[in-house]
């Protein structure tokens, strides 16, 4: 009946090492000795031996095999077109929802910065749209306020200083002119249309 540790030898398949001569010399005994009553290990050391031998031959004989020019490419070619049934359908599903997974992470990371930044092209077209805005209506409240000035000063100097209304009568003539004739042009450009 064999012992624990002959078992033992079984599992650790020591054929190669006998054959190369690396084990000790107790461990070649036990080796021997369970040769002696194992037909597994005695046809793995007999396969062994066998392997040794063909791999001597073949590297002793100096035939040399024609490899053609292009080989390295042809190989690279056909280990990456030939690549179907190495992965399970599956693997390709999980592949590609990692994919899919990076994807939408990617895109929210970039609509993330995305968004900042219309943000900020938004504030600053409206505080520019409010800038021109607040300018144009000082203009026009200025330009408003120096208009009645002038208009003050003129109506002072030609009506309360000269002491006669035709000066006020004559502006009256004119703005009725002005505004007669505003009122005809807005009358016929509303017919053309």
């Amino acid at each position: 009946m064999p012992t624990g540790e002959q078992m033992g030898i079984c599992e650790r398949d020591l054929s190669p090492a006998y054959v190369d001569g690396e084990l000790d010399a107790d461990l070649t005994l036990l080796f021997e000795d369970h040769l002696e009553g194992c037909a597994h290990c005695r046809a793995e050391l007999q396969a062994h031996r066998l392997f040794v031998c063909e791999l001597d031959a073949a590297m002793t004989d100096s035939v040399e095999i024609p490899v053609p020019a292009d080989f390295s490419k042809m190989v690279a070619a056909r280990a990456t077109s030939d690549m179907r049934g190495v992965r399970t359908h599956p693997e390709h599903r999980k592949a590609l929802g990692i994919c899919l997974a990076l994807a939408l992470a990617g895109f929210a990371l970039i609509g993330a910065t995305a968004r900042d930044a219309i943000f900020a092209i938004g504030k600053q077209v409206v505080a520019t749209a409010t800038g021109i805005g607040g300018f144009l209506s000082t203009i026009v409240y200025d330009a408003g306020a120096a208009v009645a000035v002038v208009f003050g000063v003129v109506s002072r100097k030609l009506i309360v200083e000269s002491g006669s209304l035709v000066p006020l009568v004559v502006l009256l003539v004119v703005a009725v002119l002005i505004l007669s004739r505003l009122i005809s042009n807005y009358h016929r450009t509303g017919a053309t249309e």
